[in-house]
């Protein structure tokens, strides 16, 4: 199909009430944007709702209907593409040919969220049949889901993969895996597709991803001079809730020479954060404020002395950036569902700043105090370069490619 002078771009993505997916998105709207100011852009959210999410300040955002992909399916292995997939097949597909793109991009898939296929195949084949640019994006190389005959298949309609990591995460990512043969086949999926995938360095969004939220009733002392300033995190708050819970319990063992930003993040849950404000209000030390969401999460870790956090793709490229003394609690998935992912992140963030791993089993205030200790009085050092933080640089070229100046 023949290009506008102003470019169309559509950008599928999905989550588990996560907000790292939502904010690699908004990062590659904002550099669509930046080259192309007068372009369209407008995305398809197959996960459900964030309503304390900004990206609609980019585009139009469309959601499908019924929940694909929710927390109440975080837990166990999906099974089949849910009783609504026909009805988001054909919701994705009439916004596809309404709208009409330029280039078509999915987040994450098909390198991830195989039950996503369900609900994209048909928009997959018109966009492939119609000369529609179809690209896919991901913050990292990991490849998830249990058949993969899909994937060999669907990958031939796409012209491009773009992973916003550096390559090395490749490698961190294989060195986890526990059997030879997951290994190899890893491997093997990289060097077939070389020719589609491009590594291009890390890429975090400008603007805030989501708006601030506090409880006015809680309360927010102020920060003591000469304090140790720590901030734990937990990404938008859909897993590990004992991180929270913990933190709170450790910042009365901690002391006022410390003081702790706690963020338990907008997924949380009522009953977490009745949990969360309860342990406040009964702490003996008035050394902590304890916030549902923050807009900056960057400027919080930037002011901190210490982070605590999950190996979350944004949260982890932060810290690098900023090269802090950290905490990581990677998670590792729940029952018989395992991730390599942040594991492999963690390991990383070890080698690269310093940062100590504490595993969720591990966890305990008194443990986490400790690491808290332990790392304030360890010196912070970095080996990460800055071809690492190209991955704007990188998109901003491909567009260029594909669409021109």
């Amino acid at each position: 199909m023949p290009l506008r002078i102003y470019p169309k771009v559509g950008i599928y993505f999905s989550h588990y009430e996560c907000f790292g997916h939502t904010s690699r998105v908004m990062a590659v709207g904002e550099v669509f944007k930046n080259r192309f100011p007068d372009g369209n852009l407008f995305f398809i959210q197959a996960g459900v709702q964030q309503l304390k999410a900004k990206i609609d300040e980019l585009g139009p955002v469309f959601t499908l209907p019924g929940l694909l992909m929710d927390r109440r399916h975080f837990r166990e292995k999906m099974s089949g593409g849910g009783g609504d997939a026909g009805d988001r097949n054909q919701r994705c597909l009439d916004i596809i040919a309404r709208q009409k793109p330029d280039l078509f991009i999915t987040e994450f898939f098909p390198l991830g969220h195989e039950e996503c296929r369900y609900e994209l195949m048909a928009s997959l084949i018109k966009t492939s049949t119609q000369g529609i640019a179809l690209w896919a994006v991901a913050g990292y190389p990991l490849l998830t889901g249990v058949d993969h005959e899909w994937r060999q298949k669907v990958l031939k309609l796409y012209q491009k993969i773009i992973i916003f990591s550096p390559s090395s995460e490749k490698e961190l990512v294989a060195a986890s895996f526990t059997r030879a043969l997951d290994r190899k086949k890893y491997l093997d999926f990289f060097e077939k597709y070389k020719d589609k995938i491009v590594f291009a360095g890390y890429l975090l969004p400008h603007r805030e991803v989501v708006r601030d939220d506090e409880d006015e009733n809680l309360p927010r002392p102020n920060y003591p001079k000469g304090a140790c300033r720590v901030a734990i995190m937990r990404g938008g708050g859909a897993v590990y809730p004992k991180v929270i819970a913990e933190a709170i319990l450790a910042s009365d063992l901690l002391g006022k020479e410390y003081y702790l930003t706690v963020v338990a993040g907008p997924a949380t849950t009522s009953q977490e954060w009745f949990l969360f404000s309860t342990l406040a209000r009964k702490k003996r030390v008035n050394n902590l404020v304890l916030l549902r969401s923050l807009g900056n999460y960057e400027g919080l870790i930037k002011e901190s002395d210490v982070c605590v956090s999950g190996a979350g793709y944004n949260t982890s490229v932060m810290l690098l950036k900023h090269q802090k003394k950290s905490v990581i609690i990677p998670f590792e998935g729940y029952g018989s569902m395992s991730f390599y992912e942040q594991p492999a992140r963690a390991v990383m963030l070890k080698e690269m700043i310093g940062a100590k791993i504490l595993p969720i089993h591990h966890l305990t205030a008194s443990a986490l105090a400790a690491a808290i200790k332990d790392a304030a009085c360890h010196e912070s050092r970095s080996q990460v370069s800055k071809e690492w933080f190209s991955g704007g640089d990188v998109l901003d070229k491909a567009l260029i490619g594909l669409f021109g100046r």
